[in-house]
């Protein structure tokens, strides 16, 4: 059974109202990242807004100042299709030493991160090769587990749908790697479709599109649709 993820971003508006729903759903965690406009300030405000949360908290850690309390673990993000080194090593090698508190370390968790949505503002930043081919996904797959022996594998399309068919194609050559699925995921359908082919989902956009009401019924939706299986 996959693993379904809610995933904020510091940088958006979430009223108090969908939060509540937010914090009284059946999801398995919730992660805190974005790409643009993040600051300690805005990482601990909503990391404090979480607390009532009874399950898993991430901070998906993508500048080193935000390593804030009030996370259980930490996911450093390494863009593995990035062009730029920065992405992949150099920006961590001058993070880790902000990260003396061992309530942090201890917590760390290298995430390969392999980003494909051309559009995107992860994309911009990390200045990832969209245009790779199922046989460098799946290497890169296989190097972020296999060989730097990164727990999860992150397919991230950031926003869009992704395809499904490739996916898939992907999943059949590598069933062991533990792959994590995100992007424009708003339909139990497309819950269903990749909950089939990944080992955690992550929804986010769709928090900010609907009202309370609408979203609780949704957010209950994904997770049955997800849960299907059971």
């Amino acid at each position: 059974m996959a693993r379904i993820i809610l995933k904020l971003d510091p940088d958006r508006q979430l009223d108090d109202e969908r939060l509540r729903v937010i914090l009284r759903s059946d999801v398995d965690a919730i992660v805190v990242g974005g790409t643009q406009g993040i600051t300690p300030e805005k990482v601990k405000v909503l990391l404090d807004r979480l607390q009532g949360f009874p399950r898993e908290i991430i901070l998906e850690v993508t500048d080193a100042r935000c390593a804030a309390e009030g996370a259980y673990q930490f996911w450093v993000p390494v863009v593995l299709n990035s062009r730029d080194p920065h992405w992949i090593i150099r920006a961590h090698a001058r993070a880790i030493g902000q990260w003396k508190d061992p309530h942090v370390t201890d917590r760390l968790l290298p995430v390969g991160y392999i980003v494909l949505n051309e559009e995107s503002a992860v994309a911009s930043l990390t200045v990832a090769d969209t245009t790779i081919d199922d046989e460098e996904l799946i290497g890169l797959c296989m190097v972020g587990h296999y060989l730097f022996r990164f727990p999860l594998i992150y397919i991230e399309y950031s926003g869009k749908w992704g395809c499904m068919e490739r996916l898939a194609r992907i999943r059949g050559r590598i069933p062991q790697v533990p792959l994590v699925y995100g992007g424009g995921i708003r339909e139990s359908w497309q819950a269903r479709t990749v909950s089939s082919l990944v080992d955690t989902v992550v929804v986010g956009n769709m928090l900010y599109e609907n009202h309370a009401q609408e979203l609780e019924s949704r957010l209950r939706v994904l997770c049955q649709a997800i849960r299907a299986d059971v």
